[in-house]
């Protein structure tokens, strides 16, 4: 989970854990009293805890500047612990940082809704999707399952899988963006639903797309959903590309959707 989570909340995550054991030992020094550190001279109370907290830090992180070091053996067992917490707590954090830095991440934009449509002139269901990053993704594998709610004799409900043939399900690179197809013919279990019951039925397009990282040499993964209300009807895509006079083609993320 640590892996998976966003910078924000991982970032804010370290700095508390480091904040917060710091301020638990500098609690422990302030206990045992300025007798136990070599503080020189009397201080008030909020300085000497700022003093413990400070000498805190510097055990936790093994700077040890010197300018307090502890008197007892008490002070020392404290501090000795706090040391090896230190050690610890910064191996798993510098794990936790290369983990994220080193594990490849699919950045996929899909198309905000799905359409169904004409599709040389037979009616499909189609989705767009784009790589947002400039990292060549490979040997690309769609797979799209559909999920209908329905409800059974008891009241209860009953989710029916169903896995969708696509048009093309795989690619050996992605080019530009990747508009995926589903015909809806006699094997489709959307080919008995009429447009009210496509928009007011409960169901869902589960997506999981995978792929090669060429950078990386690793397999990424990608998931989407779609719920049944999210479709457009007898809607179409805009070109989300261009082609300059130099022959050269420009992708329009932005008109992805």
């Amino acid at each position: 989970i640590f892996i998976q989570m966003d910078w924000g909340p991982f970032l804010l995550l370290l700095t508390a854990g480091f904040f917060g054991m710091n301020i638990l030992f500098a609690f422990s020094y302030f206990a045992l009293g300025d007798g136990h550190l070599g503080v020189i001279g009397k201080v008030n109370n909020i300085d000497f805890f700022l003093r413990c907290f400070f000498f805190s830090t510097q055990t936790f992180t093994t700077v040890g500047y010197g300018a307090i070091s502890p008197t007892s053996n008490t002070a020392s067992l404290i501090a000795s612990m706090e040391a090896f917490v230190g050690f610890l707590s910064f191996s798993l954090a510098t794990g936790l940082l290369f983990g994220r830095f080193s594990r490849p991440n699919a950045k996929i934009q899909y198309s905000k809704n799905a359409l169904i449509t004409e599709v040389n002139g037979e009616r499909a269901l189609i989705f767009r999707l784009a790589n947002m990053r400039s990292t060549p993704l490979l040997d690309l594998r769609s797979t799209v399952i559909i999920v209908i709610s329905k409800k059974t004799d008891d009241q209860g409900i009953q989710r029916e899988y169903k896995r969708i043939k696509l048009q093309v399900s795989n690619l050996d690179f992605l080019p530009l963006n990747w508009t995926i197809v589903h015909f809806i013919n006699e094997e489709s279990p959307l080919y008995t639903l009429n447009e009210k019951e496509i928009k007011n039925i409960d169901g869902e397009i589960l997506i999981h797309l995978k792929a090669f990282d060429e950078v990386f040499s690793q397999e990424v993964h990608s998931r989407f959903s779609y719920q049944f209300n999210d479709i457009i009807l007898d809607a179409k895509f805009v070109k989300a590309y261009s082609v300059k006079e130099d022959g050269e083609v420009t992708l329009d993320l932005s008109k992805i959707n």
